[in-house]
């Protein structure tokens, strides 16, 4: 079996994150690093043009990361924080085939983003198995045509071949998956907390079947938001997840121990990004319980299509 390499990289504040896996006759993952960065996609990816100046800077910082760290896969997919897209949860009517949907979620674009031509969006959808239901929801991500490009022209500057744009939390849900394939029979309750912000969803049957963002201060508790989420799944659901799995870079030992104590869930972890991924002694010395900030970048080396 042909042995390929695939990379994942995230962005943060200030900083990028980087993991390399490779797909051959066993998945490994052979790198997890981070590298300072000097374009803020938490802040500025609306500004960014395809034809931009820093399209070639990034490029440039990706390439100087790859060779310092001796890294030859060519296959690259990223990971957009979601302020940097649009991403709603909608009510769609099942018997809407693929033109059908395509033109209603135009138009629930341009509901929620009245000044802006749906036309220079990138629009997908994913239909949400309902809890206790058929589905009747779908999530939508809409992505300007001009960051997607921007990062093809990073691609291309950088001599790297563009494998999936998505986002941050969403990728972190492969990772989820493979690691924890024996609780999936259960509803897991979600949380993705990195640069005063968080992501909460639900995995039902293996797949996310909610998703609610939070923002808050250098200040603010996250633990609050949290059990605001909890509470709203269980008035909506009348139910308590049955685990509390919890990634990204913002995670503290404390934090889990105090959900724990406070939620009664006694499933309640920072996610091992790689408890059922094979990798080096020394990836696993370096970040021992501290590899779920690295969830999103590996879910996306894990993707190969």
């Amino acid at each position: 079996m042909k042995t390929i390499r695939y990379i994942g990289i995230s962005f943060l504040h200030g900083r990028m994150q980087f993991a390399e896996i490779e797909h051959g006759r066993k998945v490994i993952v052979t790198q997890l690093l981070e590298s300072e960065t000097k374009i803020d996609f938490l802040h500025s990816a609306a500004a960014l043009q395809a034809s931009s100046s820093e399209a070639a800077a990034l490029a440039g910082e990706i390439r100087n990361v790859l060779r310092r760290n001796k890294i030859s896969a060519e296959n690259v997919s990223f990971a957009l924080p979601p302020s940097s897209v649009f991403i709603n949860i909608i009510p769609v009517d099942t018997s809407l085939d693929d033109a059908e949907l395509k033109k209603y979620l135009r138009w629930e674009t341009e509901q929620y983003l009245p000044d802006a031509n749906s036309k220079d969006y990138v629009i997908d959808s994913h239909r949400l198995p309902s809890l206790h239901g058929p589905s009747q929801q779908a999530f939508m991500v809409a992505v300007h045509r001009s960051l997607a490009v921007f990062l093809q022209n990073v691609c291309r500057g950088a001599k790297l071949k563009l494998n999936i744009i998505d986002i941050d939390h969403f990728s972190a849900e492969k990772t989820l998956l493979i690691n924890y394939p024996e609780i999936l029979e259960h509803d897991i309750a979600f949380i993705g907390l990195r640069e005063h912000s968080l992501d909460a969803s639900v995995i039902h049957n293996g797949e996310m079947s909610d998703y609610r963002s939070f923002q808050y201060d250098s200040d603010a508790d996250p633990a609050k938001y949290i059990k605001e989420y909890l509470r709203y799944l269980k008035q909506r659901e009348n139910s308590v997840p049955a685990a509390l799995l919890l990634h990204g870079t913002d995670v503290t030992k404390n934090l889990v121990l105090s959900l724990r104590k406070e939620t009664g869930i006694g499933q309640t972890l920072a996610l091992n990004a790689l408890r059922n991924l094979k990798s080096s002694a020394n990836l696993q010395n370096t970040f021992g319980k501290k590899n779920c900030q690295f969830a999103s970048v590996i879910g996306l080396a894990l993707r190969t299509a």
